[in-house]
């Protein structure tokens, strides 16, 4: 074996000579050093508090970032009332009857209506909403069970399609089950709450939003500004402390059927229209499946103007019922909500 000078020794060392398995074992004079437990644990506590600084701040940077996709889908539908309106010179009905004599159910809300105009125009022919025929219509199942991602907050927990089942009415016998692509976003129907029917017909009802059954509003109508009135905004499927729909009709619905369901009530225009009948994201009342509410972070709802401009609306806004809910929520409008939600109450504000 040849002789080989060691580059790794010390002075010492400096000139001798070593055969190659001597070289090969020597231990060098610099060794590693490993991290203690008191160390390692000190890592650790700073990685956990550097996680716990910047979470809160991911998080409210998803939130933002999922509030605006709501915004942008506002937008899209607010979009699609415009283009609606210019071409039939009147917004969608809240619900059509189809001049049906007895329209309470299976009747067809705004949002089928506008499906051409947000690039859906596939959809609509299939389910020919102004034939006359009923939303319940057994072989229209396939497409109303259609997902569609404009109609949904990406902040709400609920599924892409819901299962319903429901007693039939007036005229219908037996039950019928109808599956439908879940809708987060409601039409501005009247400016005090709904208790009762909720069918408002006359268009000279100084207290009615834009849609109702079979309502035709033109741009003329809206005597307080497009720029100040509430065309749509949003109702969550599901609260944050599990507080879930657990009966036909509340909270979000699907985006084709005017009542409760797809072959919902008519009558009362919903879940894909809103009165004011609590407050916002108010999970206790009993009533919330006619007002607002969102699992956006820090609250509020966002709404879209029937000028297509989109605005945040706080749960701190001013509101016609108290958070005691002691207040008869059919008084006269009288807040800045109510104002926002009519469209011609004489009372003209901005969104705050």
């Amino acid at each position: 074996m040849g002789q080989v000078v060691s580059r790794a020794s010390g002075d010492a060392d400096m000139g001798r000579r070593f055969s190659f398995a001597e070289w090969l074992i020597r231990p060098s004079p610099v060794r590693g050093r490993g991290f203690t437990l008191v160390e390692l644990l000190v890592v650790i506590a700073i990685i956990a508090t550097l996680i716990g600084l910047l979470l809160p701040a991911v998080q409210s940077a998803r939130g933002s970032a999922r509030r605006m996709q709501c915004m942008n889908n506002l937008r899209t539908l607010g979009q699609g009332l415009l283009s609606y309106e210019n071409s039939y010179k009147n917004f969608p009905p809240g619900a059509t009857s189809n001049g049906r004599s007895k329209p309470l159910t299976g009747a067809y809300s705004w949002a089928a209506l506008i499906l051409p105009f947000i690039e859906e125009s596939a959809l609509y022919a299939g389910l020919n909403p102004t034939s006359g025929g009923p939303a319940k219509d057994a072989t229209n199942q396939p497409l109303l069970r259609t997902a569609l991602k404009a109609f949904r907050c990406p902040e709400d927990r609920g599924p892409e399609t819901w299962d319903v089942s429901q007693t039939g009415k007036d005229g219908d016998s037996g039950e019928y089950i109808l599956n439908g692509g879940l809708s987060n976003y409601v039409a501005a129907h009247r400016a005090v709450a709904a208790f009762g029917s909720g069918v408002y017909t006359s268009g000279t009802d100084s207290k009615v939003g834009g849609f109702f059954l079979d309502s035709k509003t033109r741009m003329k109508d809206i005597s307080d500004g497009t720029t100040k009135s509430i065309a749509l905004s949003e109702r969550v499927w599901m609260y944050p402390a599990g507080y879930m729909q657990t009966s036909v009709g509340i909270y979000a619905g699907t985006w084709a059927g005017a009542g409760g369901t797809i072959n919902g009530d008519a009558s009362w225009v919903q879940p894909t229209s809103f009165a004011p009948a609590r407050l916002i994201n108010d999970p206790t009342a009993s009533r919330t499946h006619r007002s607002l509410s969102s699992l956006h972070l820090g609250g509020g709802v966002n709404a879209v103007a029937f000028d297509n401009s989109t605005r945040f609306i706080s749960d701190n806004i001013d509101h016609f019922i108290n958070p005691s809910g002691n207040k008869d929520p059919n008084d006269a409008v009288d807040s800045v909500l109510e104002y926002l939600i009519s469209i011609k109450d004489s009372n003209p504000v901005s969104f705050p």
